[in-house]
């Protein structure tokens, strides 16, 4: 949240995270998609307000396999930051290519 993203009620109070990719004009879609490809395993996610599950604003992290990898809190930052990158790289595929279906991303 302090790198200017979103997370579904404002927090988490347990081991999962909603985070709202809308703001950046992207889909979940795209972050699953882009993640996947550096061996990030998360899932796309509805969040309310979307239209279509085909097109989810969201992404759903958890926690527990990365806590069993022996990941503290510090390494929870460093993870933030990788996914805080990757929404930056996708935000930049997206103009490049013009397009904003998953097809073409």
């Amino acid at each position: 949240m302090k790198k200017g993203h979103s997370l579904i009620t404002g927090g988490t109070d347990n081991h999962l995270l909603l985070l709202d990719v809308r703001p950046h004009g992207l889909t979940g879609s795209k972050l699953e998609k882009a993640c996947d490809e550096v061996h990030i395993t998360l899932n796309k996610n509805t969040v309310i307000g979307d239209k279509s599950a085909v097109t989810p604003g969201g992404v759903r992290i958890g926690t527990p396999a990365v806590t069993t990898r022996g990941y503290l809190e510090a390494d929870m930052l460093e993870v933030a930051s990788f996914l805080d990158k990757l929404i930056t790289v996708c935000k930049e595929v997206q103009e490049a290519s013009g397009s904003k279906k998953l097809k073409d991303f």
